[in-house]
């Protein structure tokens, strides 16, 4: 009976059957005489029945109980007896079982001495010799887990490798085999950090779990181990891939395990730990919540006196280490602290995790000395670091970080109190941890730049020279690295860039041209567009640094490459995904249809939005976020596989000037870095192989901050500022004005005046036939000066010609050059018509009552525009989406948002909704040519993110269309049609309907809205020098 209840136990796990075959065992054993040859069996397969509940409940009583009933069984059996292996076997799990709830090592000794005199009583070809290897090889890798002596990993790889090997393919018992196979190779990874192990540990666990049916009870415990070992490897090589296929297999293994079981702690710890190393690299908020609320259940879930509890607390002082660092909450450094402290006093010294959780201890001091500046704490660093290096062998694949982090907390505490012995140490350390560590561990960059700051730290006491070209040269290789994480290396390699220039070294141009290479890697493809906007706030004007440093080396032609490199990442990465792969499909089409395909499904996962997503959708966010990153990976790969077809070397490289100068075909584009070592304009024309640099020896970038406040102040004093602000309310004094006139006579003087001089510009005589066109000139702007408009400076304190921008050229802005090189022709190219969008009453907002009138005027000019019109009711997302699909240009007279905390959320107010940026940039617009966003601030972007132009007008150019007209901050209500009604009546002048010819209209159009502004006295800069054209 007892047997028919284990049997179903170990099909159904029901608990119910265990306690049956307890029970009936119980009675055998009771039953039966001393003496009795049967009664040795009896105790052993109660002995085993006690032991498989105390697995699943995590009873101590049952594996006393269970290891009391064994040990008779063998006692009571004579030597030579036939089943004297199988009670000794019994006898070994049992003890091995209760050493992983106790660690006591009386435990697993006894267990190997039981289950080594089972496998020498068996002979060769005994169909349970592989059993008694495969529980030999597993104590063996138990006892290697508490003392980490070689030795039993090798015995126990041994006897695991040999119980595979014995046990016949099909047989039931052989994914378990390999399961104890795999363990064993991911601890002696642990140990020495040998790719080849943990490979082989992934191999031969994913074997394992293919083998187990899915409806196995035992399916989890695959699952969570082929997830540990996925894991390992993320740590080892930063593949992204291991981490994501890790979290959901413990995510799998975690939904299998009832509640209650005794491995639901083991297997929500393993889940938290892969949260946690996910967050480490890509600093996802929601992974390290996810990583503290599964640590912490599994905390609670291990009771006191486990051999695991310390392990658990070590884990989850780990993860609120990590949330201490990303958010800076005193609280969760004292959490950690308390975790680790906990760890640590209920660890004994031989046990061989005690030095990591010492580490860890160390780390927590060091990181509450850095808030607190309280000498205690990081003297207690040092005291546990220094216990951990005592506790760690040689040779161990832990030692560099213990080294490392001992060098971490005496440079801390040599920078509060200045003791050199403190720096010399902290350097000996960091030396010792990089010769330790391989070339290809994702954690060399990390001790690199950590050695790099303790000799800087050194040279700035001591002044010396060599230890500056020391850590120079640490940077150097950190940055230089292929390991690693990004945005660390793009941090080395600007230290190491800085460092240099100090000299004026012309290595410091290596040194920018690294850290912007790893700008798309920074802001990776296989994040959102929002949290690669998130990353690149981290950045700031990289771009700006490194072209000053190249101008001031003479280098202007590489100075404008880098500018390129650096601005619009996003938008970059946008049109990158939307190259026409056509001329590639010629040389491998198979390739380039792949390449599309994923550009498109990538394109798609960009603008995905997590921050809604329900708790219940945890999963399926989890697979959709894993998918994105795959795709990221899966594009890195095709590209570099089509830059090896000769002939596509350089396919989708940042751009040369080469390239660049097309985008002046029409006219000169100035680009201008503004900088705090210095300000310069460089012209790119097209007729000319070099670029035409112009110092701005009277500007600066604290004159352009001083410029943009002002600006600041000038609109909110006109109340420009407001979200609904395309309405009468604007109010401009004549303080107002004069304050304007100076900005304009500062960004006269100091930028455009010599910029046109130096190309020799001459004052034009504007007519308003077609021909002859005036000149027209682009501006790139950066830095403040962004938001500033180069358009309108000028001296208006005189009405003598040659004294405005507007004198000289037409101007138009663009966020890149890129922006402007040519395009793929739409679909057709024959023009598909105008849809106006007209919201006079936006729910919500205050009302438009002009905007019926841009329409009435619109719809009264040439028939040609083929005018289809939106409005109120009809104006909804959907329908205008749609509209915009179907035309050529779009006219939008609505309210319009500027969201800085989420800019890709900015957005056009409609009738049902808004239509935001994210929602632009991820549709089709196949006949995309022109767009009038007669709308408040289009253009106006975000100030923390002024490189990236992160603004509606720049979308609408990420969307397709080439020309566009757009306001830098909220415009009048009754302005709006006629600057409208002039630019339309300007572009009908032209039969074919050229978008190329918005600039001169919109120029034109501006003229005369000052032209009524002046003839009725309400002259006022904030009416028409919104205005603005971006693009062709």
């Amino acid at each position: 009976l007892g047997l028919s209840f284990t049997s179903r136990f170990e099909l159904t796990r029901n608990p119910v059957d265990a306690d049956e075959a307890i029970s009936a065992y119980n009675d055998a054993v009771q039953l039966t005489p001393e003496g009795h040859p049967n009664k040795p069996s009896y105790l052993s397969n109660l002995g085993s029945s006690l032991i498989r509940r105390f697995e699943h409940t995590g009873e101590p009583v049952d594996a006393d109980e269970a290891i009391s009933a064994c040990n008779n069984a063998v006692e009571l059996t004579p030597e030579g007896h036939p089943d004297k292996q199988s009670y000794l076997n019994n006898l070994g799990s049992s003890l091995m079982r209760r050493f992983e709830h106790r660690g006591d090592l009386i435990d697993i000794n006894r267990a190997i001495s039981a289950q080594n005199h089972a496998v020498c009583l068996t002979p060769e070809g005994d169909a349970l010799k592989p059993l008694y290897l495969h529980n030999l090889g597993i104590s063996y890798t138990s006892r290697f887990e508490r003392t980490e002596e070689v030795v039993d990993i090798e015995k126990a790889i041994s006897a695991c490798k040999d119980a595979v090997r014995l046990t016949p393919d099909g047989h039931s018992d052989k994914p378990g085999r390999l399961l104890g196979l795999g363990t064993a190779f991911m601890d002696r990874f642990e140990r020495t950090g040998q790719l080849a192990d943990i490979n082989e540990a992934i191999s031969v666990n994913t074997i394992a779990e293919r083998l187990i049916p899915e409806d196995h009870p035992d399916k989890r415990s695959y699952l969570n181990n082929l997830g540990i070992s996925l894991r390992l490897r993320f740590q080892r090589t930063g593949d992204l891939v291991d981490i994501d296929n890790a979290i959901s297999d413990h995510i799998d293994s975690v939904r299998l395990t009832p509640d209650g079981h005794a491995p639901k702690p083991g297997h929500l710890h393993n889940l938290g730990l892969s949260f946690l190393r996910r967050f480490e690299r890509t600093g996802d908020i929601i992974d390290i919540d996810k990583a503290i609320s599964a640590q912490h259940d599994a905390v609670q879930l291990t009771p006191m006196g486990h051999a695991k509890k310390p392990d658990r607390l070590n884990s989850l002082g780990i993860s609120f280490m990590n949330r201490y660092k990303h958010t800076g909450e005193l609280s969760d450094i004292d959490e950690s602290i308390s975790a680790y402290t906990d760890a640590v006093n209920l660890t004994q010294d031989s046990h061989a995790h005690m030095c990591g959780y010492q580490t860890n201890l160390g780390n927590s001091f060091t990181e509450r000395f850095t808030h607190t500046g309280e000498l205690v704490d990081i003297d207690k660093a040092i005291s546990a670091h220094n216990d951990a290096v005592r506790l760690i062998p040689d040779g161990h694949a832990q030692k560099p970080g213990c080294l490392c982090n001992i060098g971490g907390s005496s440079l801390h505490r040599f920078k509060h109190t200045g003791d050199l012995v403190d720096i010399d140490y902290a350097i000996s350390s960091y030396n010792d941890a990089v010769n330790l560590i391989p070339d290809d561990h994702t954690h060399k960059t990390s001790f690199l730049n950590n050695l790099g700051e303790a000799l800087l730290s050194r040279s700035e006491l001591t002044g010396s020279r060599v230890d500056v070209d020391m850590a120079i040269s640490k940077f150097r290789l950190c940055a230089k690295s292929s390991a690693g994480i990004p945005s660390l290396r793009y941090r080395a390699a600007t230290k190491w860039a800085r460092l240099s220039l100090k000299d004026n070294s012309s290595t410091a141009l290596d040194g920018y041209d690294t850290a912007l290479a790893l700008l798309p890697r920074v802001a990776w493809l296989g994040q959102t567009i929002s949290d690669r906007h998130k990353q690149l706030l981290s950045i700031g004007g990289i771009g700006n640094e490194a072209a000053a440093a190249a101008i001031a080396l003479g280098q202007q032609e590489t100075a404008i490459e880098w500018l390129e490199q650096a601005r619009s990442v996003v938008w970059g990465q946008l049109l990158n995904l939307r190259t026409p792969v056509d001329e590639l499909r010629d040389a491998d089409f198979e390739l380039a249809n792949e390449l599309e395909r994923v550009s498109k499904d990538l394109e798609s996962a960009g603008n995905r939005n997590d921050s809604f997503i329900p708790s219940d959708k945890q999963l399926s966010m989890e697979q959709t976020a894993r998918q994105h990153r795959k795709l990221a990976t899966d594009w890195d790969m095709l590209i570099e596989k089509a830059r090896s077809i000769p002939g596509f070397e350089d396919f989708l490289r940042p751009k040369k000037l080469e390239k660049l100068s097309r985008a002046a075909r029409s006219g000169p584009v100035v680009v201008i870095n503004v900088h705090e070592a210095r300000c310069d304009a460089l012209v790119v024309m097209a007729d000319l192989d070099d670029v035409i640099h112009v110092p701005l020896d009277g500007f600066s970038y604290t004159k352009a901050e001083d410029l943009q406040r002002s600006l600041n102040k000038v609109l909110s004093t006109a109340g420009v500022h407001k979200r609904d602000a395309r309405g009468p309310q604007m109010v401009s004094t004549k303080h107002d004005n004069l304050k304007f006139e100076e900005i304009l006579s500062m960004l006269w003087t100091n930028v455009v005046q010599p910029v046109l001089a130096a190309l020799a510009f001459s004052v034009v005589y504007f007519k308003v036939s077609i021909d002859p066109e005036p000149p027209r000139i682009w501006w790139c702007a950066t830095g403040p000066l962004t938001f500033l408009p180069i358009h309108a400076a000028g001296l208006y304190n005189t009405r003598e010609l040659g004294f405005k921008t507007s004198d000289f050229a037409v101007s138009s802005y663009t966020p890149t050059l890129t922006a402007l090189l040519e395009r793929p022709v739409p679909a057709q190219q024959q023009f598909q018509g105008l849809l106006a969008v007209i919201q006079p009453c936006t729910p919500g907002l205050s009302p438009l009552p002009n905007a019926e009138k841009e329409l009435a005027q619109m719809e009264q000019l040439d028939s040609s525009l083929h005018i289809h019109s939106l409005s109120g009711e009809l104006a909804t997302v959907e329908s205008v989406v749609n509209g915009m699909q179907e035309r050529s240009w779009v006219h939008l007279a609505c309210h319009a948002i500027q969201e800085t905390s989420e800019p890709t959320q900015s957005a056009f107010s409609l009738q049902n909704g808004t239509l935001t940026l994210s929602k632009l940039i991820s549709q089709p617009f196949p006949h995309a040519d022109f767009a009038f966003l007669s709308a408040c601030q289009t253009a106006k972007g975000d100030k923390k993110l002024s490189e990236e132009a992160v603004h509606l007008a720049a979308g609408m150019l990420a969307a397709g269309y080439r020309s566009v007209i757009a306001t830098m901050w909220s415009i009048m209500d009754e302005d709006a049609p006629v600057v409208a009604c002039e630019v339309y009546s300007h572009l009908v002048r032209d039969p074919q309907l050229s978008s190329t010819r918005a600039a001169h209209a919109l120029h034109h159009a501006v003229k005369c809205l000052r032209d009524q502004l002046e003839e009725s006295g309400k002259s006022s800069f904030t009416s028409w020098v919104p205005f603005i054209h971006v693009g062709m």
